[in-house]
């Protein structure tokens, strides 16, 4: 699954206008955003903790001095900061959502989900917090929850690309091929150059519907539309073979190596072209016994969408939620305070994703 997982949204963070006794808090508040976007997350926290000391219910300087220890990777102090900006704001779906991706990142993952759970009670519209948590529940062979999630955020925006991809793979997950069908064809049809929806739909009519010219015909949009993907190639090579091309089972090998930088793979395309050449039976035995690479069972389907090499299975497939935004305009001249519209900004960054 691309999930292509999900981006970080962009939130504003309100600096405090121009009052003569909180200078000081402004240009600390400052100085940590732009420390903070700059990765320098200790002294970040260095500055966020002196607005916090100086005026401790100052939200934005609590949650940025959390967020700052997440980024850091200090995930247990995060979440010790995060709860000190609950106090504050108890349903802020944006203290939930990043306290979950902490939790994730220490295994804690009954705390992440309960947190995710939280953050999608406080605001139903929190996309990012509904692809996680249904991440979370595929993790957990889950699979009933994980598609209730994303049929969720299906229902505010129909076209959800990464909701629509991962709803095909639980359908995939429990066999329900027909279900699975019709979700990739909506990708298929609202985003054409998904080369993956045309790669499912392919090992579906090949190993499903024993329609195998339709799979052919699937494969080969998906190599066209996503040639670096290898794995496309190999049940396209298979599909060719059973049905007696292998001339263009070989050509397509061919074209496939050209596409890889991956040595060790270009080695075992050129050993499968070389059996191919000289008619081995070797070659036709390594392709009966090679695996069909569609996410067909729970724990393909849990690898898929963690998409993480490190710490397999404790960490949710999204980036933490970024309170540091672009404020188009805030006048110093004001004299008041901006307020800190989080549900109002989701909403719009989810509807231009």
């Amino acid at each position: 699954m691309a999930a292509r997982f999900l981006k970080v949204l962009l939130f504003v963070v309100c600096l405090i206008t121009v009052q003569v006794s909180s200078q000081t808090i402004e240009t600390l508040m400052s100085n940590g955003v732009t420390l903070l976007e700059r990765g320098a997350y200790s002294q970040a926290i260095t500055a966020f903790r002196k607005v916090v000391a100086r005026e401790p219910d100052h939200f934005e300087g609590q949650f940025n001095l959390a967020f700052a220890y997440l980024q850091w990777g200090r995930s247990g102090n995060a979440i010790e900061e995060f709860k000190k900006a609950l106090a504050y704001q108890p349903k802020n779906s944006q203290i939930w959502s990043n306290m979950a991706f902490a939790y994730s990142n220490l295994g804690k993952n009954e705390e992440a989900l309960y947190a995710l759970t939280q953050a999608v009670t406080y605001d139903s519209e929190n996309i990012p917090a509904r692809i996680n948590l249904a991440s979370m529940y595929a993790n957990a062979n889950r699979p009933k929850q994980a598609k209730e999630q994303y049929e969720k955020v299906l229902a505010i925006d129909p076209s959800h690309e990464e909701a629509l991809v991962n709803l095909s793979k639980c359908y995939l997950a429990e066999k329900q091929y027909d279900e699975a069908i019709k979700c990739l064809n909506r990708v298929a049809e609202a985003y054409p150059n998904n080369g993956e929806a045309h790669f499912e739909l392919a090992n579906i009519y090949w190993k499903r519907q024993n329609n195998l010219d339709k799979a052919l015909a699937e494969y080969k949009l998906a190599v066209t539309l996503t040639p670096e993907n290898m794995g496309f190639y190999e049940n396209y090579k298979n599909a060719l073979l059973e049905k007696g091309e292998k001339v263009d089972a070989i050509e397509l090998l061919k074209s496939a190596q050209l596409k890889t930088d991956d040595h060790l793979r270009k080695d075992r395309f050129q050993a499968e072209i070389n059996r191919l050449e000289t008619g081995s039976s070797t070659g036709q035995s390594a392709i009966a016994m090679e695996k069909l690479e569609s996410k067909e069972n729970i724990s393909d389907l849990k690898s898929e969408l963690r998409k993480s090499s490190v710490n397999e299975g404790k960490r949710i497939d999204a980036k933490p939620v970024n309170i540091l935004g672009d404020l188009e305009s805030i006048s110093a001249d004001t004299g008041s305070t901006p307020k800190l519209d989080l549900r109002g900004e989701a909403k719009r960054k989810a509807a231009d994703k």
